[in-house]
This record gives C-alpha cells, sequence and structure tokens, in this order.
C-alpha cells in the first residue's frame, strides 16, 4: 500500500514538472494590453500632433478662417534624453481684408522649434519632463526678429502602448536685440504616437 501511494506521488510530481516545462516553453500571449504602457524606451520615436479650426462670422464683414496646428518629431537618444523638432503656428485664409494681415513678432505664423528634453520617468505611464528649445518664425518674420529660446516643462501619459498624450507648457526670452526686449509665453497640449 505505501509503495501504491509513493508511486501516484511520483507520477503526480512528474507530470507537474511536465505540465511546469510544457507552460515554461510556450510564451504567454502578449496582447496590446498585457503589454506595457511608458512614455519611452532608448529608440522611441513619437510624432505629435494637435490644433483646432476657429470662425467667427458677422452681418458687417467677411472674416477669414483662422487655424492653429502643431506637429512634432522626437527620438529618445537615451533613456531620458529626447530631441525634438517640429513645427507649430497659425494663420488665416479669406476675408474682406486679406491682403493687409500683420506680420513681425505676434503676428500669424508658422514657427519652427527644435530642442533638447529630459524625461523624469520615461518607463512609466507618466513622466514629467523639462527641456530648452529654440524658437523661431519662418513666415511674416521681421527682419530684426532672431527667434527665442524657450524653457519647456511638460507631463506626458501612455495612454496605450503607441499613443501618449502631453501637456507643456514654456516661457522664453527673444533674441531681439537691445532696442527691443520680448519674451514669449506657450501653451498646448495634444498626443504622441509612439514608433
Amino acid at each position: 500500500m505505501a509503495r501504491g501511494i509513493a508511486g501516484l506521488v511520483g507520477v503526480w510530481l512528474w507530470m507537474g514538472t511536465a505540465a511546469t516545462a510544457q507552460d515554461a516553453s510556450t510564451p504567454p500571449p502578449y496582447g496590446e494590453e498585457l503589454q506595457p504602457h511608458v512614455v519611452g524606451t532608448p529608440g522611441t520615436t513619437m510624432v505629435g500632433a494637435g490644433g483646432y479650426l476657429d470662425r467667427v462670422y458677422s452681418s458687417e464683414r467677411v472674416l477669414p478662417l483662422n487655424y492653429t496646428i502643431q506637429i512634432d518629431i522626437g527620438r529618445f537618444v537615451t533613456r531620458h534624453l529626447v530631441v525634438r523638432a517640429g513645427l507649430s503656428g497659425s494663420g488665416s485664409a479669406g476675408g474682406d481684408d486679406a491682403e493687409d494681415r500683420p506680420t513681425g513678432l505676434g503676428a500669424p505664423a508658422l514657427h519652427g522649434a527644435g530642442g533638447l528634453f529630459y524625461y523624469l520617468t520615461p518607463q512609466a505611464m507618466w513622466s514629467l519632463y523639462g527641456g530648452a528649445q529654440y524658437w523661431t518664425q519662418l513666415t511674416q518674420r521681421a527682419a530684426s526678429d532672431k527667434g527665442a529660446v524657450v524653457g519647456m516643462l511638460g507631463l506626458e501619459g501612455a495612454v496605450s502602448r503607441r499613443l501618449g498624450l502631453f501637456v507643456e507648457g514654456g516661457y522664453g526670452i527673444g533674441l531681439t536685440g537691445p532696442d527691443e526686449s520680448t519674451n514669449r509665453i506657450l501653451a498646448r497640449a495634444g498626443l504622441r504616437l509612439k514608433f
């Protein structure tokens, strides 16, 4: 009887070991819901976008359609550092005074920016980040405008494995020269797609 019980225990242990070995050889399912949702890892490229349209109607005149867009591309070059470049700006189309739109600082225009950002916890679902970028006006630019250096702070979160949500703001100092002192304040939010 003792031999029979010992034999049954031995067979039971052998079956458990064989089942465990078989489970270890087949990888677990790794779908979208099981993959870690992190802001970024080295080599991750992110493409961000945002914008809106605005139109006011008047009984006296035809007003333009106003638009604002932003697009940026960033890449984690190390675990914490991201190099990012992008375009953002606003403009108007149509309207009665289409030929008399302003130029220079503060005018609706296309802007280019590039800089370096440091993410505090990029391998987590949410990460604070900060950095600096050079910001320049590409259209409707005054001859004396030399751009601005802007310090940025932001928060980015991983909504899914591929999609992130960001909110950021910044304050910059214009490089116009001794004749005019200018500052720039930025605030924006949008989505970033990870590759």
